[in-house]
């Protein structure tokens, strides 16, 4: 949360309210940055098994991913197997093997845990 005019109950009743962090006027572009970044980090750790949002992340080969790439690799994240991905959408485990395989393709990944490095790495955008 962002304040200018910020007081001791009104922080306190941001945090009850989900606030991850609050910081007052002036602040610095970097600062908040930083803030939100941490606050990204905190939810993806706390985010319940399955609830894994790749969106939130930031990592290069996003964008190249089709919206059923991107439901895929949050099971994928979410420490789903493919029959479980697979009956989360109705469709065959052998579906969600090739999405899994064009995902890993598009991202450049060689495993799945070269795949969950390039998710879970930090990388600007450029």
């Amino acid at each position: 949360m962002l304040s200018g005019h910020g007081d001791i109950p009104t922080a306190v009743n941001a945090i009850k309210n989900g606030a991850v962090d609050f910081l007052e006027k002036p602040f610095e572009a970097a600062t908040v940055v930083r803030r939100v970044r941490a606050a990204i980090e905190h939810r993806v750790r706390h985010e319940p098994a399955g609830r894994f949002d790749v969106r939130l992340r930031v990592f290069v080969g996003l964008e190249r991913l089709t919206r059923r790439e991107v439901d895929v690799l949050n099971e994928i994240m979410g420490g789903s197997s493919n029959k479980e991905a697979g009956r989360s959408f109705g469709i065959s485990p052998r579906t969600i093997e090739v999405h899994r395989a064009r995902i890993m393709e598009k991202l450049g990944a060689r495993n799945a845990a070269d795949l969950v490095r390039i998710v879970l790495t930090e990388q600007p955008r450029a």
